[in-house]
């Protein structure tokens, strides 16, 4: 073969294999883009409902989102598995307003019913709301204009609860604008202490959609507990703007029979604790903040120690779940990263070692 023939050879082969490579890098990037498409203009907020066995209180929950004074939302319901007759009241639901969809899987969880509702989710913000609980219908009308006004991933509001069998008039409810404060994140300093009063609950805020998708924030699924806290604290170790909204909106049913509060489980709670301790850690890079490491010790103390110290009646799941969170803590946060307790910590830290390693 001459020297010509082989130059030739080698140019198409170039152009085969460059052509391939930037076949490849098309494909992978428009799932990047499908994955993180742009928001529809015709929704503003993106109502995120997972539903499991609330019959009872379904209508009341839906009518409240229905009747929102912000009319460009979506409605996204998960019904995950019920058993009982949630999704015939969903589907008559969605036939008489067509912003709607129902989305129907097998029992997996409330946070992979959230998930699944998020990857449906076309709004520019979204919201979630449990389907035993109603809001007020000035709720997203506000929390939206708030959210644009200042530009902001994450508006974050305030609860009212009610007693299960009672019932809050949502109509009622008044708003006030001086109950608005914007905060601005000074570098390092700590959300969680510093920022806002409430960094917990996830049902009285709402979330820029392509902040979520951007930061690949998700719901931690199999977690039955403390999910939402989870995705609050990998969301708001993020943020550098926030909105503060004092005004109430959300109403959160207590006391609600067969709801995961009511019949608590300690060795079924520490199993989700201790996974979204482990969570934590893993991001621990995160919390790079004035005092970081000792936010994610009290944090993971606060989600174990009384549950383990107080809660739990049987011998072997108390050693189980206390040599969990003792070799975390060592292994993870003192040997890797060399973080020191505070002096409360390391009583709380011993307390359970001792019961770890009772020799």
């Amino acid at each position: 073969m001459n020297l010509k023939l082989k130059n030739s050879l080698l140019l198409l082969s170039l152009i085969v294999v460059g052509s391939a490579f930037c076949f490849f890098n098309v494909m992978s990037h428009t799932e990047e883009i499908k994955m993180m498409d742009e928001p529809s203009g015709d929704i503003k907020v993106s109502v995120i409902v997972p539903v499991y066995n609330t019959e009872k209180y379904l209508d009341e929950c839906l009518r409240s989102i229905e009747n929102q004074t912000l009319r460009e939302i979506e409605i996204i319901l998960v019904n995950d598995g019920s058993k009982d007759g949630s999704r015939k009241i969903l589907e008559e639901h969605a036939k008489n307003d067509e912003r709607i969809k129902v989305i129907n899987q097998e029992n997996a969880g409330v946070a992979a019913a959230r998930n699944h509702g998020l990857r449906e989710a076309h709004g520019d913000y979204v919201a979630f709301v449990d389907s035993d609980d109603v809001i007020a219908p000035w709720a997203y009308e506000k929390l939206y204009a708030s959210a644009k006004k200042y530009r902001v991933n994450v508006v974050a509001s305030e609860l009212t609860k009610f007693e299960d069998g009672t019932e809050p008039d949502i109509n009622s409810m008044k708003y006030d604008d001086s109950k608005v404060s914007f905060h601005k994140r000074r570098k390092y300093q700590n959300p969680f202490y510093d920022m806002i009063d409430n960094t917990a609950f996830m049902v009285t805020k709402i979330y820029r959609r392509s902040f979520l998708a951007e930061n690949n924030i998700w719901f931690k699924e199999g977690v039955t507990h403390y999910e939402d806290g989870l995705f609050n604290f990998l969301v708001f170790a993020r943020l550098r703007e926030v909105v503060q909204d004092k005004n109430p909106f959300y109403c959160y049913r207590i006391d609600r029979p067969g709801s995961a509060v009511t019949e608590f489980n300690a060795k079924k709670v520490l199993k989700a604790s201790t996974t979204v301790s482990k969570e934590l850690v893993e991001n621990f890079d995160l919390f790079n903040f004035n005092r970081g490491s000792e936010w994610l010790v009290s944090k993971i103390l606060d989600l174990n120690y009384q549950h383990i110290t107080k809660d739990t009646q049987d011998e072997n799941d108390k050693k189980y779940f206390a040599k969990i969170v003792v070799d975390l803590i060592t292994e993870k946060l003192i040997n890797e990263q060399g973080v020191k307790m505070l002096d409360w910590q390391k009583k709380q830290f011993n307390e359970l070692k001792n019961i770890a390693y009772p020799d």
